[in-house]
């Protein structure tokens, strides 16, 4: 008998599941037809991603740019994405730029790393690596991982930055201990050949272990490499 109580009232609640996602909607959208911006993104993105209506790229470009013109840092770097990518409006990477600029001014950890990369590939505006590594290193002070690695190879390669091992350890270190496997082999690079910290065959071994094991398929070159 109580497990078919459990089974009854699962199927009601399952039953009561869209409604309360129509509500949820409804409300969201008085909210952003009202005028909030986080109400505006959050309908761009349901649009953007077809997630409790029909996915529209032009209508997720309306929502977003509502909300981008309010000065709403999200709104803009996501409007910034669309002309990125060309979805919803024609690909524009200058239109890129200058909403990504926008929200980066605000301290959108994501709008500042999409700068680095638009300046780090030429793309919008002329290449500049003094350019990508600065907005590179906001990034990454603001914890972006895949950042802290960008400005952690610039500090190695000596691109846009004087060339410092020790630096591109600190930041590679930082993005291992998010778990980017991409910098737990570059650390094991570092420690392999003695760059910027001294040299240890254990220490390396382990950066390159941990890399190895998210995928990384040069670290496990490089670990049959010193098994040898």
């Amino acid at each position: 008998m109580k497990r078919i109580v459990l089974i009854t009232i699962a199927i009601v609640f399952w039953c009561l599941l869209p409604t309360f996602a129509q509500q949820e909607t409804t409300t969201l959208r008085q909210k952003a037809n009202a005028g909030d911006p986080a109400a505006q993104v959050k309908i761009g993105n349901m649009y953007a991603m077809g997630q409790g209506v029909v996915r529209s790229s032009q209508e997720a470009v309306k929502w977003f740019r509502k909300a981008a013109d309010q000065g709403y840092a999200d709104g803009e770097y996501r409007l910034g994405g669309m002309y990125d990518v060309g979805f919803g409006v024609a690909q524009d990477s200058g239109t890129a730029i200058k909403w990504y600029q926008l929200a980066a001014n605000q301290g959108l950890v994501d709008a500042e790393y999409r700068l680095g990369i638009m300046y780090d590939q030429g793309r919008g505006v002329p290449q500049d690596n003094v350019q990508a590594a600065k907005w590179y290193q906001v990034a990454a002070t603001h914890g972006r991982p895949e950042a802290q690695f960008k400005i952690g190879e610039m500090y190695e390669e000596g691109r846009g930055v004087h060339q410092s091992y020790p630096e591109a350890k600190k930041w590679y270190f930082q993005a291992a201990q998010q778990n980017r496997p991409e910098a737990q082999f570059k650390l094991g690079k570092l420690f392999e050949q003695g760059l910027g910290v001294p040299q240890s065959t254990s220490e390396a071994i382990a950066w390159y272990q941990k890399s190895a094991a998210l995928g990384d398929t040069e670290a496990e070159h490089a670990l049959r490499a010193l098994e040898k």
